[in-house]
């Protein structure tokens, strides 16, 4: 059986009867829109919008409606969101939009539009950077002609149709920018992590991650009229997502992408298209107003459906009421289940208290792993991955976003923290009864789909005698009850997702590391996780693309890139960290990413231009002590302040303090005692006298218990006790008080700070 022809070879089939001196003859070897173009050159109002008033599709097998009757409409550059369901048609509108199937519907032809898609492997593939350049099909036409021409002009250097079509194929290509062509794709490979060396490569020996960075590339290179993008921020690092994002914000033509990133959205984007119903909706407006607008349309929905349904109990289901009555039954159903999975009932116990820790101690002074002076280099290699010293504490308040290329050292620091790999210099120590969990891109490749999660949940956790605290941990993860019963066969990544976090959550670790979990899901099921892990009680350390969720869930970042260690306060200075490491890669600039083992990128010695100290995670709690000080003393003098204007305000109310009548009381006398409770002298006697600040021990004769007292709250028996006398032992008694109090403040707080310089030690 004869195999089929590869892209290339069908547009070299093109060349086989080509007359060289006839340009119309040249002109049917270009790409369909490029043709289309140059018959419409004399045309008049041509306009790249399309325009479909009655669009129509199925799926390829046509066994599912996916559009019916809607209107497709796609504006020149126009930047839009394609926002639908998983199995909404996102995907297979894409593929009719790029392969011409949708020409008949009236879809413009010369409208240039390429589906970016992961690079498969063919024949085709050579080095990465002549698969950038053959993926162009224009300036692959155009070279090849020009090849021609100069072969024809070589026998017959005088024939003047040749070198009039030769000059017409050579002003295409100054169009195009030939001469810059290889160094525009080489520019833009670098900050992706293809330096001069693995930019020749064979694109058939890339993994699948790296095949879709080379597609991001072509797709760019060929800037199209109209680019379809379908999720291509998974398999991206961080450095490369802002690479992305710059290049959709410059981006000449129109682009609809699909992404789960909330800030690629709101970033780029300018109009959403909504897929719902088999209709497609257009909203000219960005996305955090879409929202808004769509939740309210929605609110409004159930609520007018709610009513209908309520008027028409019991209807007759094969009339057209009864029918509808079904239909809006099924809206209400998905719009609950919706709403129900936003409203995340994800809640968790508190971690189990470490041994030798005490309750009342602060979150932020709860070491859980210290990582001191660490330097490391894979056995056998003498590439070191940290070659400076290396020093991070996660304390139990710890809520960390890590960020960076790969190759860098993100995966080797979380093995050295984690214990998965021994440092080669240095320690990293952990505390006592400390209990991990990992939560990573992967893990839902763990689960056996052939299970329920109720099922997963008995296996995984046997000694749970009361299954019901399983059931109800999972409707908490977001799993309601008919699905807790549902084999995870025809789950989505969303749904595993979550089966996943019950399980690592069912028993609470002290530390939680998250790893690419936003890749394969959903927007809402996005929203659900970050909801879920602002809620979770203990420390995280999170590596993810998404500046969305990194925002929403860290208080600390970390960039690692070849050769810096840094920590930042916010995003914001992490981002621009990032944005010079892409900018001088793309400059050529000289960083070194060298392969090794785990996949991770040489740091500088140091013998080489130190870390600066404002980077480092210390520097960082530093200045946050040094706010927080400030924050409290400024909230405190504003308090003082208002005291004191208060009391500036009332009217001020003098205590005349009542000398007292006798201070040489002996043991064993009688007297008239003051008790603060109803403010009132009482028979007693004198039990103790102390000599160190005068006081004297009184003890009630009628019922026997004592009071430490000074002398001007004690008086002769058979004295008249007068309402001055009773007002000035009273206001002497909180005097006491108040002396007492504070030094049990003070006394407390040195005890604290005993035991924190103690555990430093």
């Amino acid at each position: 059986m004869d195999k089929e022809p590869t892209r290339l070879e069908l547009i070299d089939k093109r060349f086989e009867k080509v007359d060289w001196t006839d340009y119309k003859s040249i002109i049917t070897t270009f790409p369909i829109y490029k043709r289309e173009l140059i018959a419409l050159e004399n045309a008049k109002n041509v306009s790249k919008r399309c325009e479909i008033e009655i669009f129509n599709l199925w799926t390829p097998f046509k066994d599912k409606q996916l559009f019916k009757s809607t209107e497709l409409i796609v504006e020149p550059r126009k930047r839009y969101c394609l926002f639908g369901p998983n199995g909404c048609g996102k995907s297979t509108l894409f593929r009719a939009m790029s392969d011409g199937s949708l020409f008949e519907q009236g879809f413009p032809k010369h409208i240039s539009t390429l589906h970016m898609e992961e690079i498969e492997t063919s024949p085709d593939n050579g080095t990465i950077i002549e698969t950038v350049l053959n993926s162009h099909e224009l300036l692959y036409v155009l070279r090849k002609c020009k090849k021609n021409l100069d072969a024809a002009l070589a026998k017959d250097s005088g024939n003047e149709a040749l070198q009039a079509n030769l000059a017409k194929i050579e002003g295409e290509l100054t169009m195009l920018k030939s001469d810059t062509a290889e160094e525009r794709i080489s520019r833009m490979l670098k900050p992706l992590g293809f330096d001069k060396k693995a930019q020749q490569k064979n694109v058939n020996d890339l993994s699948g991650g790296l095949r879709m960075r080379v597609a991001l590339v072509c797709a760019f290179f060929q800037a199209p009229d109209l680019l379809l993008l379908d999720d291509p921020t998974n398999h991206l690092d961080f450095p490369s997502v802002l690479w992305l994002e710059n290049r959709l914000r410059s981006y000449s033509g129109s682009f609809m992408l699909v992404t789960h990133d909330r800030n690629l959205l709101e970033n780029v984007c300018n109009a959403v298209l909504l897929i719902e119903d088999l209709q497609l909706i257009t909203y000219k407006m960005d996305f955090p107003a879409f929202e808004k607008k769509k939740a309210l349309q929605d609110k409004k929905m159930y609520a007018e459906r709610e009513q209908f349904i309520a008027r028409n109990r019991n209807p007759d289901p094969a009339t057209p009421v009864g029918r509808r009555v079904a239909m809006y039954r099924d809206w209400c159903k998905r719009y609950s289940a919706r709403e129900f999975a936003k409203s995340n009932m994800f809640t968790f116990p508190d971690p189990t208290p470490l041994p030798g820790v005490e309750p009342e101690t602060p979150a932020d002074e709860v070491p859980l792993i210290s990582m001191k002076d660490v330097k490391f280099k894979y056995p056998g290699t003498d590439v070191f991955i940290f070659g400076k010293k290396t020093n991070c504490t996660i304390t139990a308040a710890t809520r960390m976003g890590i960020m960076g290329p790969n190759g860098a050292g993100k995966s080797t620091f979380l093995k050295l923290l984690t214990g998965r790999l021994t440092p080669t210099e240095g320690t990293v120590t952990t505390a006592k009864g400390f209990k991990l969990a990992y939560f990573g891109q992967h893990s839902a490749q763990e689960l056996d789909l052939s299970m329920t999660p109720f099922e997963h949940m008995c296996k995984k956790f046997p000694e749970v005698k009361q299954q019901g605290k399983l059931r109800h941990h999972l409707k908490k993860a977001g799993m309601q009850d008919e699905m807790n019963d549902t084999r995870m066969k025809g789950f989505s990544g969303g749904q595993k997702a979550r089966v996943i976090f019950a399980e690592l959550t069912f028993n609470c670790p002290h530390l939680l590391i998250m790893d690419e979990p936003t890749n394969f899901l959903d927007l809402e099921t996005v929203d659900s996780l970050i909801a879920a892990c602002n809620k979770y009680p203990g420390a995280m350390l999170l590596v993810t693309h998404s500046r969305h969720m990194l925002h929403s869930c860290g208080n600390i970042y970390l960039s690692i890139t070849p050769g810096k260690f840094q920590f930042f306060e916010d995003i914001k200075s992490c981002e621009r960290a990032t944005y010079t490491f892409i900018n001088e890669l793309e400059d050529g600039g000289k960083v070194k990413i060298t392969g090794v083992q785990g996949g991770s990128g040489e740091q500088k010695g140091e013998d080489e231009e130190e870390e600066v100290e404002e980077f480092s995670q210390e520097a960082i709690m530093r200045r946050r002590q040094r706010m927080k000080e400030l924050l409290e003393a400024k909230e405190n003098a504003k308090k003082e302040a208002k005291k004191k204007a208060e009391e500036a305000k009332a009217p001020k109310k003098v205590v005349k303090i009542i000398a007292a009548e006798k201070k040489d009381w002996k043991i064993g006398d009688k007297c008239l005692a003051f008790w603060w409770e109803d403010k009132n002298f009482y028979e007693a006697s004198i039990r103790q006298v102390s000599k160190k600040n005068g006081s004297f021990c009184c003890t009630f004769t009628e019922y026997g218990n004592s009071v430490v007292l000074r002398p001007e709250q004690i008086i002769p028996v058979g004295t008249k006790v007068t309402k001055e006398l009773r007002t000035s032992a009273y206001y002497l008694y909180q005097e006491d008080q108040k002396k007492k109090k504070a030094l049990a403040v003070e006394k407390a707080a040195k005890k604290k700070a005993e035991k924190r310089r103690g555990r430093r030690r």
